[in-house]
């Protein structure tokens, strides 16, 4: 392995692997993966969101937002509108259904994140989300 596991890169990716492993088994059956998780939460909590934003929220491109928000549109957990303020510019909103799916999904993620933390002891979760939003915000 050489120097890998003392690479942080290394170290972020290895970790990011582990936790969608958990992530898809757990979802699975749902068929719905982090991207697609993701997305619904940041328009739950944003309703009217232009998909630009939420593209910039989750860290993808806008042109990799596209199928995915057309997946979701599709399973009828959002929908697009012409946005308020700006009539060539869209937005996203979630449907009843996508509301209640998402609370059923919060409830399934909650043991995944809980499994994980077992495993970074009494404080790791609260140590590694810290370092990793001082890291990200540079």
């Amino acid at each position: 392995m050489g120097i890998l596991p003392s690479l942080m890169g290394y170290m972020l990716r290895q970790g990011q692997l582990c936790v969608y492993q958990d992530f898809f088994q757990v979802l699975a059956a749902e068929g719905i993966r982090p991207p697609q998780f993701s997305i619904l939460e940041v328009v739950s909590r944003n309703p009217g969101i232009r998909p630009s934003d939420v593209a910039t929220a989750i860290g993808i491109k806008r042109a990799n937002l596209v199928p995915l928000v057309s997946a979701l549109e599709k399973r009828g957990f959002l929908t697009r509108a012409m946005a308020e303020l700006d009539r060539r510019a869209q937005s996203l909103h979630l449907t009843p259904a996508g509301a209640e799916k998402l609370r059923y999904w919060h409830s399934i993620v909650k043991p995944h994140e809980d499994r994980l933390a077992e495993r970074l002891g009494a404080h790791g979760r609260e140590t590694l989300l810290k370092l990793l939003q001082t890291l990200v915000r540079g």
